[in-house]
């Protein structure tokens, strides 16, 4: 039985069973309009369906749904999380066990129907069953892989004053090397070499012979040459034998460049305390000393010599804070930054403020959630002062202050604490002469080194015994002892200083 109704929104008569008679609206469209039109506070959230939770990224409190399985507070971290090695790794896995569970192979495309179908779309669309059999997509990968090399290859030869004189025909031919010949713009020197296939850059032996001294030390004796610092190499008599590569008598400052493989554990017999003992020494006769690791001189050649610079009081390019405005960093330009100029890179950090002068970022300041260790009482409000980065060859008087004043006032924190890099900062407590308070000296930390790649040094996190576990590795072994079978070595640093900032809070439950 049909009735008549007229619609509350549009006014309109319309008709429907009997069995709605209870009906109001015309339409779908109709009861979005009038309920659009008449919310006043719209629907009341329900607190018994939510829980918090803390990111597993950056630790800090979210609020969700307790029927979700969120447990990242943003995509930013969860971006963060998916670029992880270990966690790259266990998506793998996963997909690989699925894979095989389900059709008994780890790879969807050793099926053979999928073969089949993937040559056929290949044979429909080039007329071969494979696409590098065409000959012209397989110059135009040639090509590409060629100037993808030469546009991270050709910078790193122009810092090493080389020219390369050759066509370069391909990134790598993996039966045998190939020769190139390379003009020295120092010495004006022409050489053959064939290590810029694998990456690596040749190096002049005119300017750099062969001998006792490591070719990295002629670097820093290069660089002090130029800025006309004077300094004793090689000296043995500071240390009563103990040998150290550069010292500068008139600023109390030496330099010791580490070569990766020479000072690692296994190959160079270099234990956890041998570079903090050295560092030790040298801070009792008031010497500060820098320790610089060779993958830094290779690959972050413009920061090591920017923060030498900065260390020996030579920058003169100077931007006054009080000129210069702070502003919220996005992501992407805070790791652009970080990376072209900050030793370490890169940070995972939930707040980042920069120093902008005339629009242009000159200073960076970056913060996380403070990490709880395990059976530690979590305090609310805590944080930790990740990265502060000025630009490369320019003192920011005033930046610190400014940066940190700011993150203060906005974030209200109870507690900051940081960390100052041994290696760098050399023993000095007064490194931060703000209002943080020394709290003490934490243990040598290490890195891992593929034996014949010693130019990565890996973080240590990413090599977890219960990540070794899972693949496969013997539980009754310790870390160490895994990693070693799996052909790694591990390289030691000095430790760091730790500091807090207390702005009110109790240190007796942190």
């Amino acid at each position: 039985m049909k009735i008549k109704l007229k619609c509350i929104n549009c006014n309109s008569d319309f008709e429907t069973e009997y069995k709605h008679r209870d009906k109001k609206y015309c339409n779908r469209k109709c009861y979005f309009e009038y309920a659009r039109k008449n919310k006043v506070n719209g629907r009341k959230k329900d607190n018994s369906l939510y829980e918090k939770r803390n990111c597993k990224v950056c630790h800090s409190e979210f609020e969700v749904k307790k029927n979700h399985k969120k447990d990242m507070c943003s995509d930013e971290c969860r971006r963060t999380w998916n670029s992880m090695e270990v966690n790259k790794e266990g998506r793998i896995n996963k997909s690989k066990e699925s894979l095989l569970k389900k059709y008994g192979v780890d790879s969807i495309f050793k099926l053979e129907e999928k073969q089949e179908e993937i040559k056929n779309t290949f044979i429909n669309k080039y007329g071969v069953d494979n696409p590098m059999k065409d000959l012209g997509i397989k110059n135009k990968l040639k090509d590409s892989i060629r100037d993808n090399h030469l546009k991270k290859l050709l910078p790193k030869l122009k810092e090493n004053n080389l020219e390369l004189l050759d066509d370069y025909t391909r990134n790598k031919d993996y039966n045998t090397s190939i020769s190139y010949n390379f003009k020295c713009l120092k010495c004006s020197n022409e050489f053959t070499s064939t290590v810029l296939g694998s990456g690596k850059i040749p190096i002049c032996r005119k300017c750099y012979p062969i001998s006792k001294n490591s070719s990295l030390e002629f670097l820093i004796k290069d660089f002090l040459d130029d800025n006309k610092i004077k300094y004793l190499h090689g000296d043995r008599k500071v240390l009563n034998g103990l040998e150290l590569d550069f010292y500068i008598p008139s600023k109390n400052i030496a330099i010791e460049v580490n070569g990766n493989a020479w000072h690692s554990e296994l190959f160079g017999n270099k234990d956890k305390r041998y570079h903090i003992n050295k560092t030790e020494l040298c801070h009792n006769l008031g010497i500060d000393l820098i320790h610089i690791f060779e993958d830094e001189l290779i690959n972050k050649r413009e920061i090591v010599f920017s923060r030498l610079r900065n260390k020996l009081k030579l920058i003169k390019n100077k931007i006054y804070a009080r000129k210069c405005e702070i502003k919220e960093v996005s992501f992407s330009d805070k790791k652009k930054f970080l990376n072209e100029n900050h030793i370490q890179g890169n940070s995972i950090d939930k707040i980042r403020l920069g120093l902008f002068y005339e629009d242009e970022l000159v200073s960076l300041m970056t913060f996380s959630k403070k990490r709880v260790s395990l059976g530690q009482k979590s305090i609310e409000n805590n944080w930790e002062l990740n990265r502060f980065a000025s630009k490369i060859n320019y003192n920011i008087p005033g930046a610190f202050s400014k940066l940190l004043k700011s993150f203060i006032k906005l974030y209200k924190p109870k507690n900051i604490i940081t960390y100052a890099d041994i290696r760098w900062s050399g023993l000095n407590k007064n490194v931060y002469n703000l209002d943080f308070k020394y709290v003490g000296v934490t243990p040598p930390n290490y890195w891992y080194i593929k034996r014949g790649d010693c130019l990565h040094r890996s973080h240590r996190f990413s090599f977890r015994k219960d990540v070794l576990v899972r693949e496969g590795y013997d539980p009754k072994k310790t870390e160490w002892e895994i990693m070693q079978e799996k052909g790694y070595d591990r390289i030691w640093d000095c430790g760091n200083m730790k500091y807090e900032y207390n702005t009110g809070a109790s240190f007796d439950d942190i």
